[in-house]
């Protein structure tokens, strides 16, 4: 009995403590079961001709996946800030048993490394599944989520406090955007995330993940092969303060 007890002690130490031999059920910690982001229930049915929308320009990333024309938006947001490995989870996840019309991706302006990793996202998964792409700006996308505002101005974080900011008449673009204080925003109807902190209506990554999808089956959104993200203004980031490597190291570099 004692010598059964030291080899199945032996056989965890050198598996670790998780190991789970062939026809027995892993049993995981609770922080290993939950997923870091919440859905909206499944439906029974078969997913065909799905169409899926993928909104990364804030920090909390939002799905929207549809099986159809007219079908109500399945909805998966992250709970907390996400990294490229979750959102690529919650993708295939949320994938199982569908088949790819298309993929649609907010290409900003927003969170400098959310766009990339949508926009990868977005375009590795329409060359691995031969499906259709496109693109819709944020300010785009907020503004599809918001058909009852009148001539709003739509905004989004766009970092040192300030905002990217497009202002729209009778529905359409009117004027460049631009980046905006909050004092420069003050007295305008706004609509878009931050927009609560500023007298105006907030808008979610959910509700630009479905405008989004909404405006693709409107046919408003043109298939492209690439998309491009939209940044308003460099990164925050500057040149190093001293040279890479060992001194001397930059002196034997060839000439640019």
């Amino acid at each position: 009995m004692a010598r059964s007890r030291r080899r199945g002690a032996s056989r965890r130490h050198r598996h670790g403590r998780d190991c789970v031999r062939p026809g027995r059920r892993a049993h995981l910690p609770p922080s290993c079961r939950r997923r870091p982001w919440l859905r909206s229930p499944r439906r029974p049915g078969s997913r065909v001709s799905a169409v899926l929308a993928i909104d990364t320009a804030s920090p909390a990333f939002a799905l929207a996946l549809d099986g159809g024309p007219g079908e109500e938006p399945r909805i998966v947001e992250s709970i907390a800030d996400f990294s490229h490995a979750s959102l690529l989870a919650a993708v295939d996840e949320e994938l199982r048993g569908a088949s790819l019309e298309a993929v649609v991706a907010v290409c900003g302006p927003g969170s400098y490394s959310g766009l990339r990793a949508g926009i990868a996202t977005a375009q590795g998964l329409a060359l691995a599944q031969g499906c259709l792409l496109a693109g819709i700006p944020t300010l785009e996308a907020v503004v599809a989520a918001c058909r009852g505002s009148r001539d709003p101005t739509a905004i989004h974080p766009a970092g040192r406090g300030e905002f990217a900011a497009q202002d729209i008449r009778d529905g359409a673009p009117h004027g460049p955007t631009r980046i905006a204080s909050p004092e420069d925003l003050a007295g305008l109807a706004l609509v878009g995330e931050g927009a609560g902190t500023l007298g105006g209506r907030e808008v979610l990554p959910r509700e630009r993940a479905a405008a989004a999808l909404a405006r693709y089956r409107s046919g408003a959104l043109e298939p492209v092969s690439e998309l491009t993200a939209i940044y308003l203004r460099e990164p925050n980031i500057t040149a190093p303060r001293r040279p890479f490597g060992p001194a001397g190291a930059q002196d034997r570099l060839p000439a640019r």
